[in-house]
């Protein structure tokens, strides 16, 4: 053997577990017994179980390959797929905490009387959401993926008539009440309720408890002010429940900790080095603000703030930039001088809230903190009331 065979040889023998490293079992809770499909429930013993695994054969309902009874001690009971290569639709790696939400919520669905099928195949859009209750396709995503994956897969659902809920898996419970979060681009293409009002759901199996993000603040990154609030599965209504609105006393919580954070943010730009390209630096020279004082009137929390992909106090001073200019605060969208979110969102909620922002500006911009966070709360009421 030449010394190039004998290299080839050693090459391939160090790849192959590399190979077999990557090869991937497909869990799910359904499968197809004698052409009908059966779903995995809590209810289900594993003595049940035990025996149906001795008389039965089952296949995937999506690709029709083999796959075997999981009934261990570790893992709730699932069907395996034997080979990744044979079924595409929901062929991300299954774990304990998914194949568990997916068991807990088809028994919350099941408790309150309504339809539920588990991991129904649609072959018309080639997708197989954990859920389909009524015209509900829910998705329960404990691993993180593209934002973009989340977005098609809603596109998908919705050419089918099916409104796409999207639920994030969790092990973390978060303390109760205002604070800052770490929310990443998959979870806010997740977000539910209104382009003004968005909530992020979670659901902890391992506590049967649903998790809300509300009352969302952008403070820039994947950092947001925001509402944890918990819900226990037992007190959970369908549809979902929405959470509430702040009231004034929690919107003086959410403007100071977005104080902190624009304080922070401000010391950080002090040491720029590119200060003539720095946007912090500019915006200050050209609206003559002493920049280890900069007015309360800027990085303020305000409803659909979290519209602009950008720190509050950039966006908001480029639009006292334009005020002071005499031009249409409108002009910050036209020009694209400011960064909004990459959603397709029209023009119309954006100038809405740059137009509340106008209005705080003009009639605040020489006020202390406590007055400006009065103005912009009544502000956001007006809003909230529609």
């Amino acid at each position: 053997m030449s010394k190039k065979q004998t290299a080839f040889s050693v090459l391939r023998t160090l790849t192959l577990p590399r190979k077999l490293k990557k090869r991937r079992v497909i869990h799910i809770l359904t499968a197809l017994v004698k052409g009908r499909l059966f779903t995995l429930q809590a209810y289900h013993t594993r003595q049940q179980l035990i025996q149906l695994r001795r008389d039965c054969t089952f296949q995937c309902p999506a690709c029709e390959a083999p796959v075997v009874l999981k009934v261990g001690t570790t893992k709730i009971p699932h069907f395996a797929h034997l080979q990744q290569f044979s079924c595409t639709p929901g062929s991300e790696p299954e774990t304990p905490l998914h194949l568990l939400g997916k068991s807990r919520l088809a028994s919350f669905f099941h408790v309150k009387k309504i339809p539920v099928h588990v991991e129904h195949y649609l072959p018309r859009i080639k997708q197989r959401p954990d859920l389909l209750a009524g015209n509900s396709a829910i998705e329960i995503q404990c691993s993180p993926l593209p934002a973009e994956q989340v977005i098609k897969r809603s596109q998908g659902y919705a050419k089918m008539g099916l409104h796409p809920v999207w639920i994030r898996g969790t092990e973390h419970i978060p303390a109760p009440g205002l604070g800052v979060f770490q929310i990443r681009p998959f979870e806010q293409a997740m977000f539910r309720g209104t382009q003004f009002h968005p909530h992020l759901l979670q659901f902890n199996p391992d506590h049967s408890l649903f998790v809300y993000y509300s009352n969302l603040f952008y403070i820039q990154g994947n950092r947001w002010v925001a509402k944890a609030s918990l819900l226990p599965m037992i007190e959970q209504v369908h549809p979902f429940a929405v959470p509430k609105k702040l009231n004034e006393t929690e919107y003086y919580q959410a403007a100071a900790l977005m104080r902190v954070e624009r304080n922070k943010y401000i010391r950080s730009q002090l040491f720029a080095k590119n200060r003539m390209r720095n946007p912090f630096w500019r915006l200050s020279y050209e609206l003559q603000l002493d920049r280890e004082a900069i007015p309360e009137i800027f990085g303020l929390p305000l409803t659909g703030g979290h519209l602009f992909l950008e720190p509050p106090l950039l966006w908001q001073m480029k639009a006292a930039l334009m005020i002071e200019c005499g031009k249409p605060v409108e002009t910050l969208l036209d020009e694209k001088l400011v960064k909004t979110a990459p959603s397709g969102i029209e023009n119309r909620p954006l100038l809405q809230v740059l137009s509340a922002y106008e209005t705080l500006y003009r009639n605040g911009r020489s006020m202390c903190f406590s007055e400006v966070v009065d103005i912009s709360y009544h502000l956001l009421a007006k809003a909230w009331e529609n």
